[in-house]
């Protein structure tokens, strides 16, 4: 008993040492290595050969992959799963349960043809497998670790181990995201401050949004409930006549920023001088001393300011000049 409980005490110790690992890696890890690096840091505790660490959606027909990572497999992998996944049994067996783990011998006797392929094709015997599902988006975190045809089986411990890891893994994920959202904008000029971020995958689904870009989205399509973006703006980028997003892609993930159009930035270098000085109250001969024009250039240029914002009366270009966005 007291050898059993030593050994108890060292696994726990252990399972600590590893999750404070997995949390300071969300803090400092880059988003592109996050993945690779956790699942190095698992494998002494939970030895595996190859894995698939992913995110999905529940819709007709089974879970649709949103982001992918794999570990130790070829690119084509998620595709040869796709093309079996109505034969793979543990889809239907993890979601019925969600956090309990669950072990699949894909070259068993039993299974299914399509499952012993992929499992063949692809040096796979058993498999150990948990789903994590977001209660808001419904959003599932799934890691399926493999092991070779001729390795140990996973033992009744190590399911317990991977279904006890799991909320822990999912959340070090959103952290590592957050995490990455906050380095972005300190890297911002100041003025660049009313920026908001987010990160979606290739479908458009966002994984994590700071509070302010879903004010935009909202500014923009009021109907919007999420999590998929708006159908008109795509991963790569949008451009409305009020809201800009920009993105930038690692790995199969994408980094959007958005803001509002500033309506001063249609206008030239010089209309906006003329637009600021005109908007303080001076003159157009004021203006045209202060600049080094004629009068009749000012009077070219606010026709044009006029034209090109929609505005008419020094008013509207005063409202424009100290015009915000409403999420700053």
């Amino acid at each position: 008993m007291q050898d059993a409980g030593m050994a108890s005490t060292c696994s726990l110790a252990a399972l600590s040492a590893v999750l404070l690992e997995i949390y300071r890696l969300a803090r400092e890890e880059s988003l592109s290595r996050f993945h690779q690096t956790v699942l190095e840091c698992l494998r002494p505790m939970l030895p595996f050969d190859k894995a698939w660490w992913g995110r999905a959606a529940q819709g007709e027909g089974g879970p649709h992959e949103h982001s992918s990572f794999l570990f130790g497999l070829p690119e084509s992998y998620v595709d040869d799963w796709k093309a079996i996944r109505h034969q793979d049994v543990t889809v239907a067996r993890v979601h019925a349960k969600p956090g309990v783990a669950v072990v699949v011998n894909m070259q068993a006797s039993d299974a299914t043809d399509g499952l012993r392929w992929l499992g063949q094709r692809h040096d796979i015997g058993e498999l150990l497998c948990v789903i994590c599902t977001d209660g808001v988006t419904q959003l599932s975190d799934h890691l399926a670790l493999y092991r070779r045809p001729d390795a140990v089986a996973f033992t009744p411990a190590e399911c317990e181990l991977l279904a006890c890891l799991m909320p822990h893994l999912a959340a070090a994920v959103s952290l590592n995201q957050f995490r990455t959202l906050q380095t972005l904008r300190l890297s911002l000029d100041s003025h660049e401050q009313r920026l908001a971020l987010a990160v979606c995958d290739g479908m458009g689904v966002l994984q994590s949004a700071e509070p302010a870009f879903v004010d935009l989205l909202l500014s923009e399509w009021p109907e919007w409930s999420g999590p998929a973006l708006p159908a008109s703006v795509r991963p790569q980028g949008y451009q409305g006549r009020r809201l800009q997003i920009e993105a930038k892609q690692i790995n199969d993930l994408y980094l959007l920023t958005a803001r509002f159009h500033c309506a001063m930035a249609q206008l030239s270098s010089r209309e906006n001088d003329v637009a600021r000085l005109f908007g303080q109250g001076l003159t157009y001969k004021e203006i045209a001393r202060q600049l080094g024009m004629s009068p009749h250039t000012v009077r070219h240029h606010i026709r044009s300011i006029y034209t090109k914002l929609g505005i008419s009366g020094k008013a509207g270009i005063a409202h424009l000049l100290h015009q915000r966005p409403p999420m700053s």
